[in-house]
């Protein structure tokens, strides 16, 4: 009796396990959810950091306070620090200006003799920032003022503006 309890048990038991494997409907493989990353992407970081380390390096290059870099970014596309893990830096404005800095095409291929296109600048964060960095030391060395200087980045002419104040007192708080 105690023999055949054994058996009918170890049965059911491998029944269970059967039905279990047959009626799993999970998929075997599943679909392809990664989004498309740039290969300007350093792949083993989040694209916050990744601004966070290119605005740094070039703020740095073109002596801009980091302040006003960060303040640029934050006031542009919203970006909010390295720890802003939702950033979206392939952002497009309504007036065409594109990626984390808010670009015009047009004044990228000015500002570096090239001739970028629009996918690139949206997509490749890196070249983005140095564009921008490079471009507000050229208007805050023509203008002598970071004021009229952000004014110029955001309108294309010589002015202060409620930008130019945004920019200028962005405080960054994380």
């Amino acid at each position: 009796m105690l023999v055949n309890s054994i058996k009918i048990g170890i049965v059911a038991g491998a029944m269970a396990v059967a039905t279990f494997t047959v009626t799993n409907s999970e998929p075997k493989t599943k679909p392809n959810t990664q989004v498309r990353i740039p290969d300007s992407i350093n792949q083993g970081s989040p694209v916050s950091i990744q601004m966070y380390n290119y605005i740094k390096e070039y703020a740095d290059s073109f002596d801009i306070p980091l302040r006003y870099a960060f303040g640029i970014a934050n006031t542009e596309t919203g970006y909010k620090g390295p720890f802003h893990w939702k950033y979206n830096p392939a952002q497009t404005s309504c007036a065409g200006a594109v990626g984390p800095m808010q670009v015009m095409v047009s004044t990228a291929r000015w500002i570096n003799k090239d001739n970028i296109s629009k996918e690139r600048l949206r997509t490749d964060i890196k070249y983005n920032i140095f564009t921008s960095m490079k471009l507000l030391h050229k208007l805050f060395i023509k203008n002598r003022d970071w004021k009229v200087a952000f004014g110029e980045y955001n309108t294309g002419r010589p002015c202060i503006n409620g930008y130019s104040h945004k920019v200028f007192n962005y405080k960054p708080n994380w």
